[in-house]
């Protein structure tokens, strides 16, 4: 999975209200990318998997980093900012 899906994958689930498995499903870049979001204290932890790879993640974000295992190779990166759309006026 490349570092720009793994962002991506972050920024989405940073942008969900992180209720007790909060499901998230999306397609970015060719891969489509299923799994959870859960707030367990401070840290905001994504499971899932990568359908189209077939390798499965677990991410933590704490503190503007995000930490974890793809497939079973450890990941670390800054966690993206979240960023907002403007709400159209209509």
């Amino acid at each position: 999975m490349s570092k720009l899906v793994l962002t991506a994958l972050a920024a989405a689930a940073i942008a969900v209200p992180a209720l007790a498995g909060t499901p998230i499903a999306f397609t970015w870049e060719d891969h489509k990318i299923v799994g959870t979001v859960e707030q367990v204290g401070a840290i905001q932890v994504i499971k899932g998997r990568d359908l189209t790879t077939r390798r499965d993640f677990e991410l933590h974000v704490k503190n503007g980093y995000v930490r974890g295992d793809v497939g079973g190779v450890p990941v670390s990166y800054p966690a993206p900012r979240a960023r907002l759309a403007p709400a159209s006026a209509g």
